[in-house]
């Protein structure tokens, strides 16, 4: 594993950890809300499994995020991220891409698809609009702060920064997903995971099964039963079923 850095369109530096293969197929992974490259650690075992099995993995913080430059994050901005990650994969020589997202990172790499992108892999994602009390929980001194500065900062239990600053636009950017023009500019098949447990997850699963029939022909839900919105109990399974899916819909080149 190699660590990384590169620019986006706004000249923010992006650290992300790359792994190496020798093929020209890439996984992009883009972690979820309030996280980092690592994703609790679900994004290091994965890659290290894809890198062995002979894909390049490039994993990365978002703008604000663990080891990457400041900023207050809002969707859009971290939307530059993905782009300027598969800008990057692309200058080192890759010439196939696949997007492995979690939670929000699912709902970026949704929003990210283009031509050449062959297939995701999504777990826990968000597909459409969410309350966004429902995906943290925000104090009212929080929402305060919010209304009145135009940010609110979280503090964070994260080994490359103490607090993330999200500006008031993300709380709306949840409240507003177009699920249907989201996923009708997709068109490469999706792998969705979803589980059953927890207020969350049941949440964003249903939101994903009222959208089931927008998602690209060949796409696959799977419910995992008793995975809360972490799946930390499930890696291995979330492991092998990605792994199989890519195997299937993102050969080696």
């Amino acid at each position: 594993m190699e660590r990384v850095t590169f620019k986006n369109e706004a000249g923010l530096s992006l650290v992300g950890h790359f792994y190496a293969a020798p093929s020209k197929s890439i996984v992009i992974m883009t972690h979820g809300f309030l996280s980092n490259k690592s994703s609790s650690g679900r994004f290091d075992r994965f890659a290290l499994k894809l890198q062995q099995n002979g894909y390049n993995v490039l994993t990365y913080d978002c703008g604000g995020y663990g080891e990457s430059d400041d900023t207050a994050i809002h969707f859009d901005k971290q939307v530059t991220d993905l782009q300027a990650a598969k800008q990057f994969s692309q200058s080192l020589g890759m010439e196939r891409f696949a997007y492995w997202g979690h939670s929000l990172g699912g709902r970026l790499s949704l929003t990210c698809y283009q031509d050449d992108i062959d297939t995701m892999v999504l777990t826990g994602p968000v597909t459409g609009a969410i309350f966004y009390q429902h995906v943290d929980y925000f104090s009212q001194e929080q929402i305060t702060q919010c209304e009145c500065n135009g940010s609110m900062i979280f503090y964070v239990d994260d080994p490359w920064r103490s607090e993330i600053v999200l500006d008031k636009q993300m709380l709306t950017d949840f409240d507003t997903m177009d699920q249907q023009a989201t996923l009708a500019g997709v068109h490469c098949p999706v792998l969705i995971i979803h589980g059953t447990k927890g207020a969350l997850e049941q949440e964003l699963a249903q939101i994903t099964k009222q959208g089931l029939n927008l998602f690209p022909e060949g796409s696959k839900l799977i419910e995992l039963d008793g995975a809360d919105h972490g799946f930390m109990e499930q890696l291995d399974e979330i492991e092998t079923l990605g792994l199989h899916w890519l195997h299937q819909k993102f050969a080696l080149q």
